[in-house]
């Protein structure tokens, strides 16, 4: 706090601004949470508890010397009372803007709508990092508009365990995590998207949600203590349908919440399994559903094997020094131009926009085309001399290497350690689910990727690095939110009686309780794949 009582706060991509008017007392409170108050939010991905880097901010003090500290663990009353200002770095920022990371497609045959089904309807997908929205002429079957927006949940943690603790350790937690979503998520993406169709919210005549099996729990209030120890118990699995008004009257009205299959094997995957059509595919086939709860189903003769593991938020530019959720100027993806790194940003920008982050797509790129080139060992360390790896002190003082992408886009050691984490996740349930079904990669008829990450994934680049099984490329199809491409069906058209073979013969795998998924997990830790 500096001595007019103000703090002045540079945000990325908004310039500076004044939290706190001349003459005020600071209020007893964390920066992070003031910063959150003033619509400043940070990546408190720990739940505010100190045990991450994601709320790092930058003091400049009035002789010039910068601090860089934890915005969660400083109190306003102990700024530097020469305080010059507050930098808020790239990665620090937590973007709730709405972004179009929604697109999906239904493939699953689809009777005719009802032209007695008159009225509009919103189906949801509650996402643990993103939650997209598609609006619905029902008459018509007609889209009139989809989009998405970040999970405001995130303030409590950025994965699915840190809000569990949220809920279970915390006095009103599940509250927290309910008010949170629907005020700062579902709201203002339900009204821009009838904004945008000249329709009011109010006037919507049902909904339909779908997600993994905690966020739906925290949309209909329920705790989660029985997801917060093994063996696993959740409130509830089958549909729920609630009146106009009854999970908050910013709800104006009916939502049914959508089947799941398991703890944490959720409506998101056993819906956007009928939309993609692999209920109807000839088996076997597999369904990779990438976010931070990633989800994956196999199709295998006649019954379904399903299994959930904590990718993490990396796929979705989480925890990286520079990641992004794929926005508009975020670089979708990058490729090698004559010895030097190049890239296609999303969204139409001009060709000179300088990018404002690096995708999750893009980051897989980086790895396979950095291991291609030399970058990075198979264990992805960077090459000690190459001449695009440089060193620098972190946040703690440690030295890091990192490579330069752009003046402002680096990516660093840390952050290839977090991507492996992530894609040994994945790998590791994809190994242990053909092992379990007796099945090798080159049985597999197809491969459908759904979620935001997976619409801009290069399946080869992704395939070099063992992310995805190696089967040829042409049996891999990228089919968008295949969560929201569900719910959109399930508003549309009766579901329960397309989704009984689903529900009637899947078998739920923990892969904590199979000895083989930890080797699988160690041997996807490399680069590449032995």
């Amino acid at each position: 706090m500096n001595d007019s009582g103000s703090i002045p706060v540079r945000v990325p991509g908004k310039g500076e601004r004044t939290l706190l008017r001349s003459g005020e007392e600071p209020p007893p409170t964390s920066l992070a949470d003031f910063l959150e108050e003033h619509q400043c939010p940070l990546n408190t991905r720990c739940g505010g508890r100190g045990l991450c880097q994601g709320c790092r901010v930058e003091l400049t003090r009035g002789d010039g010397g910068k601090e860089n500290l934890r915005a969660c663990q400083t109190r306003l009353a102990d700024l530097p009372k020469d305080l010059r200002r507050v930098d808020i770095p790239e990665a620090s920022w937590r973007d709730h803007s709405l972004h179009g990371v929604s697109v999906f497609e239904i493939r699953t045959s689809l009777p005719a709508p009802d032209p007695r089904a008159a009225g509009h309807g919103i189906a949801l997908d509650v996402g643990t990092t993103t939650v997209a929205a598609a609006l619905w002429d029902l008459a018509t079957g007609h889209c009139l508009g989809h989009a998405s927006i970040a999970n405001a949940q995130s303030r409590y943690g950025d994965n699915v365990l840190a809000r569990i603790q949220h809920a279970v350790e915390k006095s009103g937690g599940i509250r927290d995590l309910q008010s949170r979503l629907v005020a700062k998520s579902l709201v203002p993406l339900i009204r821009d998207l009838c904004g945008r169709a000249g329709i009011e919210p109010s006037n919507l005549r049902m909904g339909t949600a779908s997600g993994n099996t905690v966020m739906l729990h925290t949309l209909a209030g329920e705790p989660l203590d029985g997801l917060s120890v093994y063996p696993f118990r959740p409130v509830f699995l089958v549909e729920r349908i609630f009146e106009a008004g009854a999970l908050s009257s910013k709800l104006p009205f009916p939502l049914r919440l959508l089947p799941g299959l398991g703890p944490f094997v959720g409506a998101d995957i056993a819906v956007g399994a009928l939309a993609s059509g692999i209920l109807e595919a000839e088996a076997p086939v597999l369904l990779i559903d990438f976010g931070t709860n990633g989800e994956i189903l196999l199709k295998s003769g006649d019954g379904y094997l399903a299994t959930a593991t904590a990718a993490g938020p990396a796929f979705e530019g989480g925890r990286l020094t520079c990641g992004a959720t794929a926005r508009k100027g975020v670089i979708a993806s990058l490729r090698r131009d004559r010895g030097t790194w190049a890239w296609s940003l999303v969204g139409k920008v001009e060709p000179t926009t300088a990018p404002v982050g690096i995708s999750g797509a893009a980051y897989i790129d980086f790895l396979a085309l950095g291991h291609a080139e030399g970058l990075l060992n198979d264990f992805g360390r960077f090459a000690t001399g190459h001449p695009e790896v440089a060193e620098r002190l972190d946040a703690d003082g440690d030295r890091e290497r990192f490579i330069r992408l752009g003046p402002n886009l680096v990516i660093t050691e840390g952050d290839v350690a977090e991507l492996l984490q992530a894609k040994a996740a994945i790998g590791g349930g994809v190994a242990t689910l053909l092992d379990e079904a007796g099945l090798r990669p080159g049985d597999l008829r197809g491969v459908y990727v759904a979620g935001g990450f997976g619409y801009h994934l290069h399946p080869g680049h992704a395939c070099h690095i063992g992310l995805l099984p190696d089967v040829l490329l042409e049996k891999i199809e990228t089919v968008g939110n295949a969560s929201l491409a569900g719910a959109s069906f399930c508003l549309l058209h009766p579901f329960p009686q397309a989704l009984a073979p689903l529900v009637q013969a899947v078998r739920v795998i923990e892969l904590n309780q199979v000895p083989s998924f930890e080797d699988h997990f160690t041997d996807a830790l490399r680069l590449v794949p032995e």
